[in-house]
């Protein structure tokens, strides 16, 4: 990510500019499809996407952070917010948990810390699909995938 927006990219249709805190597991990459699922069952619609490292963000596009809900997760996020330009837009943090347990105490902090250099912080539930398909998008269709799906977008079409 560049501090910079990219005038090339106005009007592309990404609604969503996705930055991954760290490396990228499959839980992660669902959030992709997540917001990238039509209500229709379309996928593919164009209207999220992970940034390459470096890019600039498109500009309309909301920058959301994707990072897992464990401590090492939310210190990669934070770090990143960090560095986060002042003349860019202020992020969405959206935490994926990879247990049932959820978050541990240490990274519900960070996140509660972070809080206002967020716009909005939302987390992902754990999906124990996601541990059976080859790509995230096999999942999309799945009860518990598509309801969080639901709920995402309508988190983040709130702010």
């Amino acid at each position: 990510m560049t501090a910079e927006l990219d005038p090339e990219r106005t009007g592309t249709g990404l609604r969503y500019a996705l930055i991954a805190a760290h490396g990228c597991d499959v839980a992660m990459l669902a959030v992709e499809v997540m917001l990238d699922h039509d209500p229709d069952h379309t996928a593919g619609s164009g209207g999220a996407r992970f940034l390459p490292a470096g890019a600039p963000l498109p500009m309309g596009a909301l920058p959301v952070i994707v990072a897992d809900s464990t401590v090492y997760g939310t210190a990669r996020a934070e770090q990143l917010l960090r560095i986060w330009p002042a003349e860019l837009p202020r992020p969405c943090l959206i935490t994926v948990d990879d247990a049932p347990s959820g978050p541990p105490p240490d990274a519900r902090y960070r996140i509660r810390a972070l809080g206002a250099r967020l716009t909005a912080a939302v987390r992902v539930p754990y999906l124990p699909v996601l541990r059976t398909v080859n790509d995230p998008a096999d999942a999309i269709d799945h009860q518990d995938v598509s309801a969080a799906a639901a709920k995402l977008r309508r988190h983040l079409e709130g702010i």
